[in-house]
């Protein structure tokens, strides 16, 4: 990226420093924006803090920084696709509810309480994914309610860095025990319901389909893989387009900000167990290329199961815990009446992370 900003350096240096200047000097702006600003002026510009005593690392990552990328991924991989399927009206009425209840309510009453200096950028990430893993059809209140949850829990954690589990996924999980026909419902089929650009009105009522793991589970229909990839099949808002939440994947990759090896071991293990049980039970069971790019395999596999707060950070126990999340999912889906088991698995793994983590070390170290 810098390489790209090479060119415009000089005149995006001064831009970014006279923003920052605006935001220093304005207490209010500075609680509500100055974490979020740091993230993309840490993903643009390097870190202007750095260590005088030694050890010294050569690594200029830093939780600002990667918070901004991960930010800009999302944006890329999941919002852009979004509005060109189901309009820019349905996308951002979502994503302003869950920013305001989430960070602008709930995050600022409890910064004020807790007496923090501003609030974190986290919450914009936490706030970013709720959308994406409802339905398009989900009431506003319900991406409030979600939002609302995931900051609370993740607070209640202890903040940025201490989160047991996925913010996001616990609320879903929340949600769904809570308001299970909301969550089954709603899966609006892409470009049907968009609001006419000539008239702001909508040219057409919005129609419902079930999603592609739905409709295998009740017919053994098998959706177009074309339509699958590139979005034109109905799913949670956030995971239809799967070309660009791979692209972005990979970014976040090559950016050293996501671990190849979670989402590697984790799409690996869904293949190779789908193939493992095609072969033994036949087409009762999803084809594996199916199952890779059905539901929110994709989004998991990329966004969430490589969140190192709740992850391993050990190497070896990356591959332990991908093809975890990889064996959950196809073992609920296949052998559960539940459609999906993405949620469940990444979940479960955040839960038995620190006892991988653990085991591994033992084994490395002899202790």
């Amino acid at each position: 990226m810098k390489k790209l900003l090479k060119p415009v350096e000089p005149v995006l240096d001064k831009g970014l420093d006279t923003v920052e200047s605006f935001i220093h000097t304005h207490p209010k702006v500075n609680f509500l924006f100055g974490a979020l600003f740091g993230a993309f002026d840490g993903l643009l510009r390097s870190s202007e803090e750095t260590t005088h005593t030694q050890p010294f690392i050569r690594n200029n990552y830093d939780v600002k920084r990667f918070m901004g990328a991960v930010l800009v991924a999302l944006v890329a991989g999941w919002v852009l696709p979004a509005i060109y399927f189901y309009g820019w009206q349905s996308v951002a009425s979502k994503l302003i509810v869950s920013f305001i209840i989430g960070i602008f309510v709930v995050d600022v009453i409890w910064a004020i309480i807790a007496r923090e200096e501003h609030i974190s950028e986290g919450g914009f990430v936490s706030c970013l994914f709720i959308p994406a893993i409802l339905p398009p059809q989900a009431p506003l209140w319900l991406i409030g309610l979600g939002a609302a949850l995931a900051i609370i829990f993740r607070n209640i954690m202890g903040g940025v860095g201490n989160n047991l589990v996925n913010p996001a996924l616990f609320s879903r999980l929340f949600l769904t025990i809570c308001f299970p026909a909301l969550l089954v419902t709603g899966y609006q089929t892409p470009f049907v319901g968009i609001p006419d650009l000539h008239t702001f009105r909508y040219g057409l009522d919005a129609v419902t389909h079930a999603t592609p793991l739905t409709a295998f589970k009740a017919n053994g229909e098998v959706a177009s893989y074309l339509s699958l990839l590139l979005g034109t099949a109905s799913g949670s808002l956030g995971e239809t387009c799967r070309l660009a939440l791979i692209l972005s994947g990979l970014w976040l990759i090559k950016m050293k900000v996501a671990n190849w090896r979670i989402p590697a071991s984790y799409l690996g293990s869904v293949l190779v167990f789908s193939v493992f049980f095609s072969f033994i039970l036949g087409k009762t069971v999803a084809p594996p290329l199916f199952q890779l790019l059905s539901g929110g395999l994709i989004l998991g596999a990329f966004f969430m199961a490589t969140d190192p707060i709740t992850a391993t950070y050990n190497q070896t126990a990356k591959w332990i815990f991908g093809a975890g999340c990889g064996f959950v999912t196809v073992l609920i889906r296949d052998f559960t009446t539940l459609p999906e088991g993405v949620m469940y698995s990444i979940l479960l793994m955040n839960l038995l992370a620190i006892p991988i983590q653990s085991f591994m070390v033992k084994i490395r170290y002899r202790v």
